[in-house]
């Protein structure tokens, strides 16, 4: 799913769906996974509904209790470094405007 197109609640709303996804896929009830992550069954239905906002902290108890926390890294992954010389040989190399 493309997120660059949706409104925020249709993130929520799609990342919710996902959740209880891969809760189900596990046999896990919103009870057992309550227990597992600390977080409350109401917290965690209203999150899968896609009608609650929670944190970022509880989202990270919740992929816990998954055992999904490794996929967390692939949110924000890790771009190589670029030194000041590669840099300036990257500037040399676009185009230049054409004069008139």
């Amino acid at each position: 799913m493309d997120y660059g197109i949706l409104l925020n609640q249709d993130i929520l709303s799609d990342l919710g769906n996902k959740l209880k996804q891969q809760r189900l896929n596990q046999n896990l009830s919103s009870g057992e996974l309550a227990k597992k992550s600390g977080v409350s069954v109401r917290t965690i239905t209203g999150f899968e509904r896609g009608e609650k906002n929670i944190s970022l902290l509880t989202l990270i108890e919740l992929l816990r209790a998954l055992r999904l926390i490794s996929n967390l890294s692939e949110l924000l992954p890790v771009l190589p470094v670029i030194s000041p010389l590669e840099l300036i040989e990257i500037e040399k190399k676009k185009r230049k405007r054409a004069r008139k």
